[in-house]
């Protein structure tokens, strides 16, 4: 039995909501394959603590923006969130 095959049988008696935690983690690894790696900085300096809470907090707001009834972000909210995390960026 192939790996997929084993997935499939496994999916099969998971509950919805676990079938899209599945989903997007593979979605995740799909798209992670693809991508290059960054230089990292060291978690261990307070630049790269300063990035890593940054992200942590970008993270938090996603994920609650998931969890709601609320709709997904218009098209002028997302420019407003780039331009804001530019500003972040690139004037500190």
């Amino acid at each position: 039995m192939t790996a997929a095959e084993k997935l499939y049988q496994l999916i099969q008696a998971l509950p919805e909501n676990q079938i899209n935690e599945v989903l997007h983690f593979a979605e995740f690894l799909h798209q992670k394959q693809f991508t290059s790696p960054q230089q990292a900085i060291p978690s261990d300096t307070l630049t790269g603590l300063r990035g890593i809470a940054k992200r942590a907090d970008a993270i938090q707001k996603m994920r609650g923006l998931l969890k709601t009834d609320q709709p997904a972000p218009t098209d002028q909210d997302v420019a407003d969130m780039l331009e804001e995390r530019r500003l972040e960026k690139y004037l500190p």
